[in-house]
């Protein structure tokens, strides 16, 4: 088997609020034979408003995780989005500027020597699953479920990113995997409001609802999404009566690989999804 072996950054979301995802992630690597190892010492990739108020903090945060994952001679996976933003950006200024290759070797003595990629999990999942034998993994299908992809701001392949794969589509393939019908909509890459949410969520409000709108009137049953943030804030910040339930697509992935794990991880949902996983019938 063509087995992968990547060095893992879990992130302060995935390895607190959203220690589910990483479960999920976990499951579906393990069944793909991607192997993960945790860097040993991670940080803050300066995410938020670090990159905003101190961009070259931002980057020495990112820089010293990404020395981690070079000192262990791996690629590095990422599962959530604004990690993986803050991540590729640092690996490209270090590659690139001057000053943040200088600051960085006085802070933290290192310096980036490798052609080190910083993956998202959607970079790699299309194509796994055309491969023997895991194209053939899928024992739960979600047949006829009715969604839209949403990949949301940071996975739409930014401009100083473009060293990087565009992700639209990936999830569309995984889905169809699933079984799943995809529906199409506007809004895929629209933003979700991202950490404004925290301090105007009179601001995000308003923009979660127009997507929740958007996905309602495009007549999907569920939104799917691949960022964490993404997730938590169209849970969040959507209105009563125009709510839609919204999943990770690894959660989604784990299911469809046989985990029984998905009524635990409903738990934590701010809008229940069961009630839609029983009117499709689909087992639990």
């Amino acid at each position: 088997m063509n087995r992968i072996n990547l060095a893992y950054y879990p992130g302060c979301t995935l390895s607190s609020t959203a220690r589910e995802i990483d479960e999920a992630l976990h499951q579906v690597c393990n069944r793909l034979d991607i192997s993960l190892s945790a860097l040993p010492d991670w940080n803050c990739c300066g995410s938020s408003s670090i990159h905003a108020v101190r961009p070259q903090l931002a980057v020495s945060l990112a820089a010293r995780n990404l020395f981690q994952a070079q000192s262990m001679s791996q690629d590095l996976m990422v599962m959530c989005a604004g990690c993986a933003n803050r991540l590729r950006v640092a690996s490209n200024q270090l590659r690139s500027d001057d000053t943040s290759r200088r600051v960085n070797r006085e802070i933290l003595e290192d310096s980036l020597e490798q052609d080190l990629r910083v993956h998202h999990l959607m970079d790699l999942l299309p194509g796994r699953l055309n491969e023997k034998p895991y194209r053939d993994a899928l024992q739960q299908p979600l047949t006829g479920l009715r969604y839209v992809p949403y990949y949301g701001c940071l996975l739409a392949a930014p401009p100083e990113l473009k060293n990087y794969p565009a992700l639209h589509g990936s999830m569309e393939s995984v889905m169809r995997w699933l079984g799943a019908e995809t529906l199409k909509w506007g809004y895929q890459a629209k933003c979700c409001g991202a950490f404004l949410s925290v301090a105007r969520p009179d601001i995000v409000a308003p923009m979660v609802v127009d997507i929740m709108d958007k996905a309602i009137s495009a007549g999907a049953e569920c939104v799917v999404t691949a960022c964490t943030m993404c997730q938590l804030n169209l849970e969040l910040r959507s209105s009563a009566g125009k709510r839609l339930p919204v999943f990770s697509i690894v959660e989604l992935m784990a299911y469809g690989m046989g985990s029984a794990d998905l009524p635990r991880w409903f738990k934590k949902h701010l809008i229940d999804p069961l009630p839609l996983f029983k009117n499709k019938r689909f087992a639990l």
